[in-house]
Protein backbone atom coordinates (compact mmCIF):
# COMPACT_ATOMS: atom_id res chain seq x y z
CA UNK A 1 0.00 0.00 0.00
CA UNK A 2 1.36 3.48 -0.27
CA UNK A 3 1.07 6.36 1.95
CA UNK A 4 -2.11 7.92 0.64
CA UNK A 5 -3.94 4.72 1.53
CA UNK A 6 -2.35 4.44 4.74
CA UNK A 7 -3.89 8.12 5.03
CA UNK A 8 -7.37 6.64 4.26
CA UNK A 9 -6.97 3.85 6.05
CA UNK A 10 -6.86 6.01 9.56
CA UNK A 11 -9.02 8.97 8.19
CA UNK A 12 -11.82 6.31 6.87
CA UNK A 13 -11.40 3.25 9.18
CA UNK A 14 -10.13 5.03 12.17
CA UNK A 15 -7.32 2.72 12.52
CA UNK A 16 -4.48 3.75 14.55
CA UNK A 17 -1.40 4.24 12.29
CA UNK A 18 0.71 2.41 14.44
CA UNK A 19 -0.65 -0.78 13.30
CA UNK A 20 -0.59 0.18 9.50
CA UNK A 21 2.48 -0.55 7.64
CA UNK A 22 2.96 0.47 4.20
CA UNK A 23 4.83 -1.73 1.82
CA UNK A 24 4.95 -0.47 -1.97
CA UNK A 25 4.34 -2.94 -4.40
CA UNK A 26 6.78 -3.62 -7.80
CA UNK A 27 5.86 -4.79 -11.46
CA UNK A 28 6.97 -7.40 -12.79
CA UNK A 29 10.54 -7.97 -13.94
CA UNK A 30 10.00 -8.24 -17.98
CA UNK A 31 9.54 -4.36 -17.31
CA UNK A 32 12.68 -4.30 -16.49
CA UNK A 33 14.67 -5.00 -19.52
CA UNK A 34 15.18 -3.91 -22.55
CA UNK A 35 13.73 -5.97 -25.96
CA UNK A 36 15.24 -6.02 -28.80
CA UNK A 37 14.10 -3.65 -31.39
CA UNK A 38 13.69 -6.66 -33.55
CA UNK A 39 11.11 -8.14 -30.73
CA UNK A 40 9.60 -4.88 -30.41
CA UNK A 41 9.12 -4.23 -33.78
CA UNK A 42 7.34 -7.84 -34.31
CA UNK A 43 4.46 -6.68 -31.55
CA UNK A 44 3.89 -3.10 -33.24
CA UNK A 45 3.74 -4.95 -36.46
CA UNK A 46 1.19 -7.62 -34.83
CA UNK A 47 -0.92 -5.31 -33.47
CA UNK A 48 -0.92 -2.39 -36.27
CA UNK A 49 0.53 -0.13 -33.84
CA UNK A 50 1.76 3.39 -35.12
CA UNK A 51 5.38 4.24 -35.25
CA UNK A 52 5.31 7.41 -32.45
CA UNK A 53 2.43 7.11 -30.32
CA UNK A 54 1.38 8.29 -27.00
CA UNK A 55 0.22 5.66 -24.57
CA UNK A 56 -2.88 5.27 -21.74
CA UNK A 57 -2.82 2.17 -19.79
CA UNK A 58 -5.96 0.56 -17.21
CA UNK A 59 -9.50 -0.06 -17.03
CA UNK A 60 -11.62 1.96 -19.18
CA UNK A 61 -13.43 3.88 -16.40
CA UNK A 62 -14.57 7.52 -14.77
CA UNK A 63 -11.33 7.57 -12.43
CA UNK A 64 -8.96 6.56 -14.83
CA UNK A 65 -9.92 9.78 -16.65
CA UNK A 66 -9.13 8.60 -20.74
CA UNK A 67 -11.92 11.36 -21.88
CA UNK A 68 -9.11 13.95 -21.28
CA UNK A 69 -6.68 12.41 -22.97
CA UNK A 70 -9.11 12.36 -25.30
CA UNK A 71 -9.75 16.25 -25.59
CA UNK A 72 -5.91 16.86 -25.89
CA UNK A 73 -5.53 14.79 -28.31
CA UNK A 74 -8.00 16.48 -30.66
CA UNK A 75 -5.85 19.51 -30.06
CA UNK A 76 -2.94 17.80 -31.13
CA UNK A 77 -3.49 16.24 -34.92
CA UNK A 78 -0.38 15.06 -35.38
CA UNK A 79 -0.14 12.63 -32.19
CA UNK A 80 -1.46 8.96 -32.52
CA UNK A 81 -3.28 7.23 -29.04
CA UNK A 82 -2.65 3.04 -28.00
CA UNK A 83 -4.85 2.27 -24.79
CA UNK A 84 -4.66 -0.84 -23.31
CA UNK A 85 -7.71 -1.84 -21.36
CA UNK A 86 -11.39 -2.43 -21.17
CA UNK A 87 -14.27 -1.32 -20.28
CA UNK A 88 -18.16 -0.79 -20.87
CA UNK A 89 -20.28 2.39 -19.96
CA UNK A 90 -17.17 4.96 -19.93
CA UNK A 91 -15.52 3.68 -22.77
CA UNK A 92 -18.42 3.71 -24.30
CA UNK A 93 -18.57 7.46 -23.95
CA UNK A 94 -14.90 7.57 -25.02
CA UNK A 95 -16.05 5.67 -28.30
CA UNK A 96 -18.56 8.49 -28.69
CA UNK A 97 -16.45 11.33 -28.19
CA UNK A 98 -13.89 9.72 -30.77
CA UNK A 99 -16.33 9.40 -33.84
CA UNK A 100 -18.05 12.57 -33.15
CA UNK A 101 -14.80 14.36 -33.56
CA UNK A 102 -12.73 12.25 -35.86
CA UNK A 103 -10.58 10.50 -34.33
CA UNK A 104 -10.91 7.06 -35.20
CA UNK A 105 -8.24 6.39 -37.28
CA UNK A 106 -5.53 7.85 -34.17
CA UNK A 107 -6.95 5.82 -31.20
CA UNK A 108 -6.31 1.98 -30.83
CA UNK A 109 -7.76 0.04 -28.02
CA UNK A 110 -5.74 -2.71 -27.36
CA UNK A 111 -7.11 -5.53 -24.40
CA UNK A 112 -5.83 -9.14 -23.24
CA UNK A 113 -2.08 -8.61 -24.35
CA UNK A 114 1.29 -11.30 -23.09
CA UNK A 115 3.25 -9.16 -20.50
CA UNK A 116 5.94 -9.15 -23.39
CA UNK A 117 4.12 -7.72 -25.87
CA UNK A 118 2.84 -5.36 -23.09
CA UNK A 119 6.12 -4.59 -22.50
CA UNK A 120 7.20 -3.68 -25.56
CA UNK A 121 4.81 -1.48 -26.21
CA UNK A 122 6.02 0.38 -23.12
CA UNK A 123 9.40 0.61 -23.98
CA UNK A 124 8.13 1.97 -27.71
CA UNK A 125 5.74 4.36 -26.71
CA UNK A 126 6.63 7.91 -26.76
CA UNK A 127 5.34 8.82 -23.17
CA UNK A 128 2.93 7.40 -20.88
CA UNK A 129 -0.48 9.29 -19.91
CA UNK A 130 -1.65 8.48 -16.31
CA UNK A 131 -3.77 10.98 -15.48
CA UNK A 132 -5.87 9.11 -12.85
CA UNK A 133 -8.20 10.43 -10.19
CA UNK A 134 -7.87 7.99 -7.78
CA UNK A 135 -5.90 5.47 -7.33
CA UNK A 136 -4.44 2.76 -4.36
CA UNK A 137 -0.84 2.94 -6.17
CA UNK A 138 -0.29 3.00 -10.05
CA UNK A 139 1.34 0.25 -11.00
CA UNK A 140 1.52 1.46 -14.62
CA UNK A 141 3.34 4.24 -13.42
CA UNK A 142 6.37 1.54 -12.25
CA UNK A 143 6.09 -0.51 -15.89
CA UNK A 144 6.80 2.65 -17.32
CA UNK A 145 9.65 4.08 -15.50
CA UNK A 146 11.63 0.36 -15.28
CA UNK A 147 10.93 0.38 -19.35
CA UNK A 148 12.12 4.20 -19.40
CA UNK A 149 9.35 5.83 -20.80
CA UNK A 150 8.31 8.88 -19.91
CA UNK A 151 5.06 9.48 -17.59
CA UNK A 152 2.61 12.30 -17.22
CA UNK A 153 0.68 11.87 -14.11
CA UNK A 154 -1.57 13.63 -11.59
CA UNK A 155 0.16 15.41 -9.01
CA UNK A 156 -2.21 14.57 -6.15
CA UNK A 157 -2.80 11.22 -4.20
CA UNK A 158 -0.33 8.37 -4.30
CA UNK A 159 1.11 9.17 -8.05
CA UNK A 160 3.98 10.87 -6.36
CA UNK A 161 4.95 7.64 -4.25
CA UNK A 162 4.98 5.70 -7.58
CA UNK A 163 6.38 8.31 -10.13
CA UNK A 164 9.19 9.75 -7.74
CA UNK A 165 10.95 12.73 -9.39
CA UNK A 166 11.21 11.48 -12.58
CA UNK A 167 7.55 11.88 -13.68
CA UNK A 168 5.52 15.27 -14.78
CA UNK A 169 2.76 16.13 -12.56
CA UNK A 170 -0.47 17.80 -13.52
CA UNK A 171 -4.17 19.01 -12.45
CA UNK A 172 -5.48 15.15 -14.26
CA UNK A 173 -8.85 17.10 -15.69
CA UNK A 174 -6.50 20.03 -17.48
CA UNK A 175 -6.68 19.49 -20.87
CA UNK A 176 -3.79 22.35 -21.32
CA UNK A 177 -1.71 20.95 -18.47
CA UNK A 178 -1.36 18.14 -20.01
CA UNK A 179 -1.51 19.12 -23.64
CA UNK A 180 1.95 21.19 -22.29
CA UNK A 181 3.80 18.20 -20.38
CA UNK A 182 3.13 16.25 -23.32
CA UNK A 183 4.90 18.81 -26.26
CA UNK A 184 7.60 19.77 -23.43
CA UNK A 185 8.12 15.55 -23.54
CA UNK A 186 8.29 15.75 -27.23
CA UNK A 187 10.24 18.90 -27.84
CA UNK A 188 12.83 18.22 -25.29
CA UNK A 189 15.70 15.37 -25.97
CA UNK A 190 17.08 16.23 -22.83
CA UNK A 191 13.71 15.23 -20.75
CA UNK A 192 13.42 12.12 -23.42
CA UNK A 193 16.62 10.70 -22.09
CA UNK A 194 15.91 11.67 -18.30
CA UNK A 195 14.03 8.60 -18.67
Amino acid sequence: ISQQTKQDIIDFFYIPKEKIEVVYQGCNAIFHNSMTDKTKQGVLEKHNIPKDYLLSVGSIEERKNLLTILKVLKELPNQKLVVIGNGKAYKIKCLRFISEHNLSNRVLFLSGLELDEMAAIYQNAQMLIYPSIFEGFGIPILEALFSKTPVITSKDGCFTEAGGTFSKYINPLSVEQMKEAILEILNSKELQKKW
